[in-house]
């Protein structure tokens, strides 16, 4: 239990389980991570082979052979999970590690939906509009997403507005702002489970992949979507911010 607190620290999974996929993940990261610790593998090393897979994983997609694509897709969200948990266990952080597991998750959330689309539009099941908006929606938000995984201000809702603790219960550190503001909370969790690549709609574009390429095009759309709301839902945040 002392090693499962030390790799999956309470204060994380506090927050993940508002993503029961991504712990679904985090249980089958597992063996890789024993796999891992028994070769004695780097955490950046263990980015750097899910850089590998999430390439290869495009590349198929992109080629139109889904099963394989949605195969390496798993392997990399995967090892996602095990290089943080390696860096945990050994006690080490880096801040080349920090910029590979950013760069990664951007890249992640924009090369692997956008070479799904194509061998989709490949395959006559969407049209090339799908594609354009999957470039838009996911540019708009990666560019806008960063300020929602750091915080510059004190995690205390005391002294903050309604409006104010919706917007800051959307960072990821201020978990008492959250806990603060039911409807900040709400958005919060619809967030991490339709715009990110701990999404259902990410988690099944890649599972319906493995069956039934023409399914994934219902949850590729969820995705392009709720990325676009919540980018623009960010852009206003942003503006009343500056403006109070």
């Amino acid at each position: 239990m002392l090693i499962i607190n030390k790799i999956y620290p309470p204060e994380i999974r506090s927050r993940e389980i508002l993503s029961p996929l991504l712990i679904l993940i985090r249980i089958v990261s597992l063996p890789i991570f024993l796999v891992s610790m028994l070769f004695r593998l780097s955490p950046n090393f263990v980015t750097f082979l899910s850089f590998i897979t999430l390439i290869f994983s495009g590349i198929f997609a992109f080629l139109g052979d889904f099963f394989i694509s949605s195969i390496f897709m798993l392997i990399t969200l995967s090892l996602d999970c095990v290089d943080g948990q390696i860096a945990r266990y050994k006690n080490k952080t880096s801040v080349m590690g920090l910029k590979m597991e950013a760069i990664h998750a951007d890249l992640t959330l924009i090369f692997y939906p956008l070479s799904v689309s194509v061998g989709l539009f490949n395959a006559d099941l969407i049209s090339i509009w799908t594609i354009l908006l999957v470039a838009v929606s996911s540019g708009i938000y990666i560019n806008w997403r960063a300020i929602l995984s750091t915080s510059s201000i004190n995690d205390d809702p005391s002294e903050l507005s309604s409006i104010k603790k919706i917007i800051y219960s959307q960072q990821k550190p201020n978990e008492n702002i959250r806990n603060n503001s039911l409807l900040g909370k709400i958005i919060f969790v619809i967030r991490m489970n339709m715009a990110t690549q701990a999404g259902i709609p990410f988690y099944l574009i890649m599972i319906f992949l493995f069956f039934s390429p023409s399914s994934a095009v219902i949850p590729l759309q969820l995705m392009v979507i709720s990325q676009l709301l919540i980018g623009l839902s960010l852009m206003v945040g942003k503006i009343v911010m500056n403006n109070e």
